[in-house]
């Protein structure tokens, strides 16, 4: 899992994010020296922010992302929503060819398993069952595309999000606006005094009996807002949001799906992407090191 960020300012954008990966198996494993910010090629205005699948199968985000850069290359976009679209195209090409998605897609046209039931080959066996389970957990996969391109200077930021058999939609975010991925939940109670679970769940208890919108009244009534930042302190907003998420499980009973190195990079109006904090190549080789 993930807790990335992305800041939109006049300024720029901000990006970050954490470098845990996890793998299940029997149970989970974790890895904490992944990376999940990237230059879309060299000397770039856009970076390519991921979470949720950490990769496919048959191909990295990591050769896919550079494999973007060179039809750029090739072929230059006019806008940074162009570069979007074309992400998309590429990712949901070898997406919708991941034998992991396949394998899901067969699955899903099964029965669910049925331990009273005859055993049957419409019907899936327990093996089955748990692989769709993981499965239908593991292939949601998320991007941030950000930058600009010149002659326009003005930062863009859009989001897609890639689920199996859905295709995938291109949004736009809001000059000014913040968005988290990922892992939200924890950085949501402390910035806007609730999770997306706690609403639903004041809805559904019974207890509510006004309107949802109602409700959303009173809650975002406790939302610590604050104004578009300049863009060192938009820096540091995104790192303070990823280092509380990354502590926060760590002292919970949650599981610990985000963490190691925080990165972060910046893709100012008068300068291209840079990076802002970046673990080098031996960060693993050197952890626990002083």
């Amino acid at each position: 899992m993930t807790i990335a960020m992305c800041y939109l300012t006049r300024e720029g954008v901000v990006l970050g994010a954490d470098s845990t990966a996890s793998t299940a198996s029997s149970g989970f494993h974790y890895y904490n020296h992944n990376q999940k910010l990237f230059e879309l090629g060299e000397e770039s205005t856009i970076g390519v922010l991921t979470w949720g699948m950490g990769g496919l199968n048959e191909v990295s985000h990591r050769t896919l992302i550079a494999n973007l850069a060179d039809s750029l290359a090739e072929e230059h976009a006019a806008t940074v929503a162009e570069v979007a679209y074309r992400w998309t195209a590429l990712f949901w090409s070898a997406y919708q060819a991941s034998t992991w998605v396949i394998a899901e897609r067969g699955l899903s046209r099964k029965l669910a398993h049925d331990p009273a039931a005859q055993p049957s080959p419409s019907m899936r066996t327990l093996e089955e069952e748990n692989a769709y389970s993981l499965l239908s957990n593991a292939l949601v996969a998320g991007f941030c595309i950000a930058g600009f391109l010149p002659p326009d200077r003005t930062p863009k930021g859009f989001e897609i999000t890639f689920d199996r058999d859905v295709p995938p939609a291109v949004e736009e975010i809001p000059l000014g606006e913040y968005r988290f991925f990922g892992a939200p939940n924890m950085i949501a109670r402390l910035i806007f005094g609730y999770d997306w679970s706690i609403r639903e769940s004041l809805l559904a208890s019974g207890k509510w009996t006004g309107t949802p919108r109602e409700l959303d009244e009173v809650l975002m009534a406790q939302f610590l807002q604050h104004h578009v930042l300049p863009i060192r302190d938009a820096v540091d907003f995104v790192h303070a949001c990823i280092y509380s998420t990354i502590k926060a499980l760590k002292f919970s009973n949650f599981s610990q799906i985000c963490g190691g190195p925080i990165e972060i990079a910046t893709i100012t109006t008068d300068r291209r992407f840079r990076w802002v904090r970046h673990k080098p190549w031996d960060a693993a080789v050197t952890e626990g090191e002083r």
